[in-house]
């Protein structure tokens, strides 16, 4: 007992001048953080989905949410939202629809700042899985052909698009459209290759992004 006694002894007292010097040095910083003014600033910072389920569409109109965050007015001026994050974690979910509370355990903010105010505090998600679609591509077609001339046939290759997302947004879709092709003053056949286009934003293409479009013309 007394070989250990000695030996915190001994710890303690080693380099004593230094921690002495150390925990006073400690103590006036926390006395200068601690009568620092303290103010608050807002940010707007995107909405992160962690463990977010395979097969799975999360649907919701939130995607990004306001935060007020105070600290000392040193340290404010100093916050920077790429250091701040909001986030969700999925890994209970279930189908349909489900509210989630954020609080200050959702955001992940630098050490001696505080989060005063989160807006919107609650989130509605809706869960559906997601499905698959082959819909027909249709071409856009801009102007007429040369007087005299007609368009006889329009074909896509490939003229059919798969697409994936949610079933209540896919259930309407029953095409895909290419960006516009213009014709105006053409009197002879010609093909274009073209992207494709939705516009639901949930809605994805799995494969072919584009498509060759032939438009022959002939004369009347």
């Amino acid at each position: 007992m007394i070989l250990w006694l000695r030996y915190f002894r001994n710890l303690l007292l080693r380099n004593l001048p230094l921690k002495v010097v150390s925990l006073t040095l400690a103590v006036l910083l926390w006395i200068a953080l601690n009568n620092e003014p303290r103010s608050e600033v807002g940010l707007r910072v995107p909405l992160e989905f962690r463990n977010s389920p395979k097969g799975v569409e999360v649907l919701g109109d939130t995607n990004t949410v306001d935060i007020r965050l105070s600290a000392t007015s040193s340290i404010v001026k100093r916050i920077d939202a790429s250091g701040v994050t909001a986030s969700i974690d999925l890994s209970e979910w279930t189908p349909g629809e489900r509210t989630f509370s954020l609080g200050a355990s959702n955001l992940t903010v630098p050490f001696g700042i505080a989060v005063t105010k989160i807006t919107p505090n609650k989130v509605r998600l809706r869960f559906e899985p997601t499905e698959h679609k082959l819909v027909r591509v249709h071409p856009r077609i801009l102007g007429k052909p040369a007087e005299g001339f007609i368009v006889t046939a329009i074909i896509c290759q490939p003229d059919k698009a798969e697409l994936e997302g949610p079933a209540s947004h896919l259930t309407a879709l029953e095409s895909v459209s290419t960006d516009s092709l213009d014709i105006s003053g053409r009197s002879s056949t010609f093909s274009a290759r073209l992207h494709l286009y939705i516009e639901d934003p949930l809605v994805r293409l799995v494969a072919d992004h584009e498509t060759q479009v032939e438009v022959t013309i002939a004369p009347k």
